[in-house]
């Protein structure tokens, strides 16, 4: 899908995914190799190498970080308001690649981050790149519930793939329809309160 996307000249800045695609080294080469900048998820036990040589795993050099080298930023917004967490940038000894840590400020949980970033952008862009994966997961849970996109029964690429645009594009409808509604509907109440 991504070489599809390339083929078709679609622009995009970030690529983005959970651990279960941050963890996978072919997917990463794939986009290294194409100059795709990306932030993925990936899990405790990954092994790094610092620039100064030693091997640890994320989890190791997560206990390292200094309190002052955490930041307090905001990835986004969500149903609850702004999505707030401390943040901390691990470099490493292979040029464009860093390491992020994520804390919670509620309970204090961690998650990790592999960032491939061959421009050198800043901090908070990496952050805000991060944070891009929420939108679309919430999109897919919304067209779950909302749309059928779980509701298939397929064994065979194409099917699965017009099953997805379908349910998809039912729901961007749905979306359409949810906003006219809710404009005519504020309209309708300033016209019989003037």
């Amino acid at each position: 899908m991504i070489q599809r996307a390339l083929d078709a000249g679609l622009p995009f800045a970030w690529f983005a995914a959970d651990e279960e695609f941050g963890q996978n080294p072919g997917l990463r080469a794939f986009l290294e190799e194409r100059g795709i900048p990306y932030v993925m998820a990936i899990p405790e036990n990954t092994g790094l190498t610092g620039p100064d040589g030693n091997k640890q795993t994320i989890e190791e050099a997560a206990r390292k970080v200094r309190p002052h080298d955490w930041q307090r930023r905001a990835c986004g917004i969500g149903s609850k308001g702004f999505r707030v967490y401390d943040w901390a940038l691990l470099n490493t000894g292979q040029p464009g690649h860093q390491y992020m840590i994520r804390r919670s400020i509620d309970d204090g949980e961690l998650a990790y981050y592999h960032c491939h970033n061959p421009r050198g952008e800043g901090f908070g862009e990496l952050v805000r790149a991060a944070g891009m994966r929420w939108p679309i997961e919430e999109s897919f849970e919304a067209a779950k519930g909302e749309a059928g996109l779980d509701n298939y029964q397929v064994r065979r690429y194409d099917a699965w793939y017009r099953h997805i645009t379908l349910a998809m594009l039912a729901l961007a409808f749905l979306a359409v329809m949810r906003h006219k509604s809710k404009k005519g509907a504020r309209h309708l109440w300033t016209t019989r309160t003037t």
